[in-house]
């Protein structure tokens, strides 16, 4: 990197991680004042009873540390501009998205935030605006590049449109799905992005570096036991800009093994629903299948797994382990097998 992008991108890190760890602690103070706090599902299997009413909503503190941080970027190299708008508007449109989620749910007093459809309308919303700025800010941006081939070719138009809409949607919605152990989603953005660094062209890295340092300072409070979760505002947040890098870094087909465990969570699902539908019968004991592994009480029905009960500090930790593999290994791809 570049002295003058390393020694920015080191500012904005100094910035992000303070205003995020102190305003994430403003919002657990805010919500145990207002007496806000996450709701848990009466129905089906007992699981996390015991989590409800833990602050939630912790994704602001990410979400100010990154505008803060990136606001400082924005003035201080203008040649990134481009690639921050385009950040900014998979980032701030679907955290956006997922805070007024986060506020209905609270205020109604369920789980229930917006309704399935209106959430998909949401998502496919901003995916087209961003997809609709690539054209005019990236060079080529319908250039995709096949793994362990090194061909590469342009998509049509409206085939790109649709593409790019299902990467930003699924992986808005794969880490929201991982969103359900404290630091799991957390810690699995975290080593995704430390994989994007290494693939992204310079001019993304100072960003990158910012809402890396950002997690950082937001995860002492979400890690076992979590003092707050990030909500739908941060999963919804860090999804889009996960997806966002996957587009300007043509590495979209390679968010499998960079995603590893977000697109293993939305496998199980699918696998879960779609064994149901055909046999009515279940794989996993309980989906997404990191709560697999968990004890759970309440199940009269039968599933193909063996069943496992871990503690949940164990299973984020083997979880997170798996998933560096699986982006090590998309890494080695990269840069080895084209």
């Amino acid at each position: 990197m570049p002295p003058a992008y390393l020694f920015e991108a080191f500012i904005a890190a100094l910035i992000a991680f303070p205003v995020t760890a102190i305003s994430t602690l403003g919002v657990i103070s805010l919500m145990k004042e207002l007496r806000l706090g996450q709701f848990i599902r009466s129905w089906g299997p007992k699981l996390h009873e015991h989590k409800s009413g833990t602050p939630t909503m912790g994704g602001l503190g990410i979400l100010l540390g990154l505008g803060i941080a990136g606001g400082y970027i924005w003035f201080s190299l203008p040649s990134t501009r481009n690639l921050l708008l385009l950040l900014f508007v998979s980032t701030f449109g679907f955290g956006l998205l997922g805070a007024l989620d986060d506020v209905l749910s609270l205020f109604r007093g369920k789980s229930m935030g917006l309704l399935p459809r209106q959430k998909l309308a949401g998502q496919v919303a901003f995916s087209l605006l961003f997809i609709h700025l690539s054209f005019h800010l990236l060079d080529k941006p319908r250039l995709i590049s096949l793994p362990f081939t090194g061909v590469e070719f342009l998509m049509p138009v409206y085939a790109f449109y649709a593409f790019a809409v299902v990467v930003l949607v699924g992986t808005v919605n794969a880490v929201n799905l991982t969103d359900g152990l404290d630091g799991l989603a957390a810690g699995a953005s975290l080593i995704t992005l430390l994989a994007f660094c290494l693939v992204l062209p310079v001019a993304a890295l100072p960003i990158v570096i910012a809402l890396v340092a950002g997690i950082a300072g937001f995860a002492p409070n979400n890690f076992y036991p979590a003092r707050v979760f990030m909500g739908d505002t941060g999963a919804f947040a860090l999804g889009g800009f996960i997806g966002g890098l996957a587009v300007i870094s043509r590495t979209e087909l390679l968010l499998p093994f960079f995603g590893g465990l977000f697109f293993c969570e939305v496998l199980s699902v699918s696998a879960q629903v779609s064994y149901y539908k055909l046999t009515g019968g279940r794989i996993f004991k309980i989906t997404p299948f990191h709560h697999h592994f968990e004890s759970a009480t309440g199940i009269d029905y039968d599933y193909l797994l063996p069943n496992v009960e871990w503690p949940e500090s164990l299973i984020t930790t083997r979880l997170l382990v798996f998933h560096g593999l699986l982006a090590g290994f998309g890494l080695f791809a990269f840069y080895y097998l084209r």
